[in-house]
């Protein structure tokens, strides 16, 4: 082997070790800014019950001085404690992804000219092929440069893997098993609960009243065009025997809905009483830990939950208003705001 052969070798070796590191750094870049996502998102939600947010950098005494009593604040000083050591982890690896894509283009250049050096040496077409491949060669790392260094979006939560995942600089899934054969923006591809969807939507069409309450179905994301009628009929009775089968005693009311969001899109309105979320009722909710136990598992599965609400309504021109029960379907997921529902619970207070 000549010496300039050597040489090149020596450098596509080290070309694809600095390539194996940064992508090793990027992984981890993207795993920390997963988990200050997370961090930031229980700092800044509301307590149970309508408390005020734990908060960033707010104080964590009372007006008095004392420790505040609505807050467990042990894990107040844990969380802030660890999202500032990710600042710090973050602004490190910034630093050396900067200087190991600046390697890189400088391997690269390097690599162009030794094989356009060694060409020299062989014939004109034999030269002019490796030009040209050193000149593509270049061109992709520039756009890799590019890619890695553009914004990216928010994390999202991933149904097969049950986790958080961002996206690599390539468009595949960063910091999961076969992530890079996976597309991140592909995540929530799937069929799975369409036809339950569809059925609710059409049956709402059709419901019947029950007990003096008009049961509907809430909006779906998806349409089927073959659905039977026996299927069509155990939907609604499904629905129907949703809330007469257990508890019908208001335990909660949506006192904020944020637009976009699930809750939104689900169709659950401010001022509507809960009755029923999922299996979760008057009876069992624990001060809404039920609540906050079900979500994540329901939105790993990319499960949808039945939420029964009670909701006033004015008829004949405001003249006469009306109870119903109003049926809906939730799917709870990750979405451009806080948590997986996108509206606020209070208790219920007659």
């Amino acid at each position: 082997m000549t010496a300039a052969a050597l040489s090149s070798s020596t450098t596509t070796s080290l070309l694809a070790e600095k390539r194996r590191e940064l992508l090793s750094l990027d992984t981890q870049k993207k795993s920390l800014q997963s988990e200050a996502e997370a961090i930031v998102s229980e700092l800044t939600a509301k307590q149970p019950g309508g408390g005020a947010p734990i908060g960033i950098d707010t104080p964590l005494v009372d007006a008095e001085g004392y420790p505040r009593a609505d807050i467990d604040i042990y894990r107040a000083r844990t969380l802030r404690k660890r999202f500032k050591e990710i600042q710090t982890d973050h602004k490190t690896l910034d630093k050396q992804i900067e200087v190991g894509l600046v390697e890189v283009a400088a391997l690269t250049k390097s690599l162009g000219s030794e094989q356009t050096a060694s060409s020299g040496a062989g014939n004109a077409a034999i030269g002019n092929n490796a030009t040209s491949a050193s000149v593509t060669a270049k061109d992709n790392d520039e756009e890799e440069i590019k890619a890695r260094l553009a914004p990216k979006p928010k994390p999202k939560f991933d149904p097969k893997t049950g986790k958080w995942v961002v996206k690599s600089w390539d468009g595949s899934v960063a910091g999961v098993e076969n992530g890079e054969s996976r597309s991140f923006e592909d995540l929530s591809a799937t069929s799975n609960g369409a036809l339950a969807s569809t059925l609710a939507r059409q049956s709402s069409s059709s419901s019947s009243n029950t007990s003096g309450d008009r049961v509907v179905a809430g909006n779906a994301d998806e349409r089927s065009n073959s659905v039977v009628p026996e299927q069509q009929q155990q939907q609604r009775q499904n629905h129907v025997s949703f809330v007469e089968e257990q508890s019908t005693t208001p335990f909660a009311i949506i006192d904020e809905v944020s637009p976009n969001s699930p809750a939104s899109e689900a169709g659950i309105k401010e001022n509507d009483v809960l009755i029923r979320f999922g299996n979760v009722n008057s009876t069992n909710h624990r001060d809404f830990r039920a609540i906050a136990e079900l979500l994540p598992l329901a939105a790993s599965e990319n499960k949808t939950i039945l939420v029964a609400v009670r909701r006033k309504t004015s008829e004949l021109g405001g003249v006469v208003e009306l109870t119903k029960t109003e049926i809906l379907e939730l799917k709870p997921r990750v979405w451009g705001g806080r948590g997986l529902l996108g509206c606020h619970i209070r208790p219920y207070d007659e």
